[in-house]
């Protein structure tokens, strides 16, 4: 139980420096990824609306551009868009000429490719990628489906929302440390952990209200982290807890020889832990600009049903307003409609400005879409040059940080 709880402080802790980040993230789902959940920390509501701030879809249609026009050029799904090699300074560096060697490695990267294609794998990277242009950090997690008698039963993805994880660095800022918050219902617990290690509340659950829901954490550090009965990582080189979040019960050790999560960050400052996205720097002209649609919208609803001046006294009932409504008055040529004096020009030049600032931010006006899904290899190296010369330093970050190891792991 002391291994649980000294895991689940540390994960407080984490959670409390995630805090922080929190009024971006939620700025993020307001202005620009309406329809995200698990954001922050706050409980959630299934199917909760977060539309009530946003009055143009200039930020999310300028994100989802970039979005897109980065998946198509880092991760095609008509071309292979990777390859293996010995690394440059490793001693068998020359085999690579060899033919066989060449045929071996084009042989296992096509049944790599095969493999992701047959997976939810484009699914999966391409809300990674939404992700990563608007709230500025990814996790995606990487395991193998479940299959029976110890076949391999291919590769399963997930993208996990910001609200969901936290983590850590090593000392070289390399993330080496998950923390995941997830929702199993009894049942569900029960088909993934046995009832064995399962608190009585579960299996209490399981025999009265199986669909009732409960939280776990899971923990994946360093063995060498993980001091207490390490043995039970199958001395794997990461060790992985599933935690009963309410008992700090451990209902399943297990291990891993790579980190399963893969940390993006679109930039990351000195010292910080979470990555920034464009949409840190748009910010301020994303509320500004729904802020004067939202104000346009009032000034055109006024002008359109403008306010009455009336007399006092002057309504014999109720005055309505409706179509061939008849209303009496005893003086009815003191009636008038307001006369609306405001400036909906103005505003929308102001508009316009700051909305090309947002596409500018996010490049949209610079990356195009292809027009097709299936490009052939030289559009796919048109596009991927285009995305290099733009964001070079954040292409390379994206490939050191998510696609290389998804590919090692």
């Amino acid at each position: 139980m002391s291994v649980s709880n000294d895991l689940m402080k540390r994960y407080e802790i984490l959670k409390n420096d995630r805090i922080l980040w929190e009024p971006f993230f939620r700025d993020v789902r307001d202005y620009i990824r309406p329809r995200k959940q698990q954001i922050d920390s706050s409980h959630h509501i299934s199917g909760e609306r977060h539309t009530n701030k946003m009055f143009d879809s200039s930020a999310p249609e300028a994100s989802r551009i970039m979005a897109m026009s980065m998946q198509q050029a880092l991760v095609p799904q008509s071309i292979m868009w990777f390859g293996l090699s010995i690394p440059s300074g490793h001693a068998l560096y020359p085999l690579n000429n060899e033919p066989s060697v060449k045929r071996w490695f084009h042989s296992v990267t096509e049944k790599m490719f095969y493999t992701m294609h047959e997976s939810n794998f484009y699914t999966a990277i391409g809300e990674a990628f939404l992700d990563f242009t608007s709230f500025g950090t990814i996790n995606l997690l990487l395991e193998e489906n479940d299959a029976p008698e110890r076949n391999f039963g291919g590769l399963a993805f997930t993208s996990i929302p910001t609200g969901q994880f936290v983590f850590s660095e090593d000392k070289r800022g390399k993330p080496d440390t998950v923390f995941w918050e997830y929702v199993f219902t009894a049942r569900q617990a029960k088909q993934m952990f046995g009832s064995k290690k399962l608190p009585d509340s579960i299996k209490k659950a399981i025999r009265e209200s199986p669909d009732t829901k409960f939280t776990f954490v899971r923990v994946v550090l360093p063995s060498e982290d993980y001091k207490a009965n390490s043995v039970d990582a199958n001395n794997k080189k990461y060790a992985a807890l599933d935690i009963h979040y309410d008992s700090k019960t451990i209902v399943r050790k297990s291990g891993f020889d790579e980190l399963p999560y893969v940390i993006g960050r679109f930039e990351k400052a000195s010292g910080e832990l979470w990555g920034r996205s464009p949409a840190d720097i748009a910010m301020p002209d994303i509320k500004t600009l729904n802020k004067i649609r939202e104000l346009e919208l009032k000034g055109l609803a006024t002008a359109v049903h403008p306010p009455l001046i009336a007399p006092d006294q002057g309504i014999i009932g109720t005055f309505r307003m409706t179509p061939s409504a008849i209303n009496y008055s005893r003086e009815p040529e003191r009636f008038k409609f307001l006369r609306f004096e405001g400036r909906i020009d103005l505003s929308s030049l102001k508009a316009n400005e700051l909305k090309k600032s947002i596409r500018g931010i996010f490049l949209a006006d610079q990356l195009v879409l292809p027009e097709k899904l299936n490009m052939t290899a030289e559009e796919v190296a048109t596009v991927r040059e285009q995305i290099q010369n733009l964001l070079g330093p954040t292409v390379a970050r994206f490939e050191s940080e998510v696609l290389t190891p998804l590919i090692l792991r």
